[in-house]
C-alpha cells in the first residue's frame, strides 16, 4: 500500500512539472484554445477583430484596414475551415521565476474555402509578454501561403510585419 502512495505521489509531481507554464504547456494550449477566436474573425472577415488583434507598435506602423482588405482579395473565396493548429515554434524567457518575453507562432493547416481552394498554411506571430516592450504584446504579422510552386518557391500575402528591437 505505502509503494501506491510513493508512485502516486512520484507521478503527480511529474504531471505538475509536465503542466506548469515552466514545461510550456499551459502557454501554448491558451495559445491553441485563443486562435480558434482568431480564425472565427478570418472567417467572418471581421476586420474591426482582427486589427484589434495586433500590438500597438504595429497599429502605430501599419494601416492594417487596407491590408486585411488586401489580404482578403487575395484569398480565392471565403475561408470555411482548416484541418488543424499548431504552433510553429515559441519562444520564452525566465528571470528569477517570472516570465519576462514569451512569443509563439499559430499555424491554421490545410485552410479552405468555399470555392474548394486549400492553402496550405495560414498563420500569425505573437508576442503574448514582454516586460521591456509592453507595445509589442499582441500579433505583429499574419500570412497566407498563396502558392508553394516546389523549385519557384512560393508566394505569400501578409497584414503586419516584423519589428526588431534592440535591448
Amino acid at each position: 500500500m505505502r509503494i501506491k502512495k510513493v508512485i502516486a505521489l512520484v507521478l503527480t509531481i511529474v504531471m505538475i512539472i509536465s503542466f506548469s507554464s515552466c514545461g510550456g504547456f499551459l502557454p501554448s494550449l491558451s495559445a491553441k484554445r485563443e486562435a480558434k477566436k482568431n480564425f472565427e474573425y478570418l472567417r467572418n472577415k471581421d476586420i474591426d477583430k482582427l486589427v484589434s488583434l495586433f500590438s500597438d507598435d504595429i497599429k502605430d506602423t501599419h494601416d492594417l484596414y487596407k491590408e486585411w482588405d488586401d489580404f482578403f482579395k487575395s484569398i480565392d473565396g471565403n475561408i470555411v475551415c482548416y484541418e488543424k493548429i499548431s504552433t510553429g515554434g515559441e519562444s520564452e524567457r525566465i528571470d528569477h521565476g517570472k516570465t519576462t518575453y514569451y512569443s509563439v507562432a499559430i499555424i491554421f493547416q490545410n485552410v479552405e474555402t468555399d470555392t474548394g481552394k486549400t492553402y496550405e498554411q495560414i498563420s500569425y506571430t505573437q508576442q503574448r509578454e514582454y516586460k521591456d516592450h509592453p507595445e509589442s504584446k499582441g500579433i505583429h504579422i499574419f500570412v497566407v501561403r498563396l502558392l508553394d510552386d516546389g523549385e519557384k518557391g512560393f508566394a505569400e500575402k501578409t497584414v503586419g510585419g516584423h519589428i526588431t528591437y534592440t535591448d
